[in-house]
């Protein structure tokens, strides 16, 4: 389905496309999904608990939350890397192209990563607005490398996500110094 949805839009996308890429027969399919927006939002669902899960396993249990919140930020831009299709029905296919539920669902995202970000404010006082605004930015940006077919090249912004990131709950010095730290682990790593 994310990969239908990617190369036609959500609206495009017939039950069909799905079947055949997938290997998958009718009856098959009507046994776990209802429809095109049921599986539309098995697979969004999908894209965040694998989200979810490698942030959990990504970031330091212990340590202060700068380090958490860059390895965070890390494991999402190397997450949606690995699966653009998925990247794109998730920023743009529920975002622009979907339905309703689909949207419901992104914004439930949305709201758990806006969440973990007021973590890291929380030492200094700042509103959510603030978690919210830095998830719309970078939102922007990742759907602009989403659409340009640039999906690759996602963890190249690990520094100006981190600054982003980290600017409001912490400084412009330390999250300066966090992202430089950031852009020197992401040139060892290529």
């Amino acid at each position: 389905m994310a990969e239908c949805c990617a190369e036609a839009g959500y609206a495009e996308t017939q039950i069909g496309d799905v079947l055949a890429r997938a290997g998958v027969e009718p009856d098959s399919f009507e046994s776990h999904f209802s429809g095109k927006e049921d599986c539309a939002l098995a697979a969004l669902n999908k894209i965040v608990s694998e989200t979810l899960a490698r942030i959990s396993m990504a970031a330091p249990r212990a340590g202060d939350v700068i380090e958490r919140r860059k390895f965070e930020v890390k494991a999402i831009l190397e997450l949606m890397a690995a699966r653009p299709a998925f990247a794109s029905l998730l920023y743009v296919g529920a975002r622009q192209g979907g339905t309703a539920r689909m949207h419901d669902s992104y914004e439930s995202a949305a709201r758990v990563l806006a969440l973990m970000m007021e973590r890291a404010g929380d030492a200094g006082g700042r509103p959510s607005a603030t978690a919210r605004a830095i998830l719309g930015g970078a939102e922007a940006v990742v759907r602009q490398e989403l659409a340009t077919g640039r999906a690759a090249t996602l963890p190249r912004l690990l520094p100006d996500f981190v600054y982003a990131a980290l600017v409001p709950f912490v400084g412009q010095r330390e999250a300066l110094r966090q992202a430089k730290l950031a852009a020197r682990v992401a040139a060892e790593e290529e």
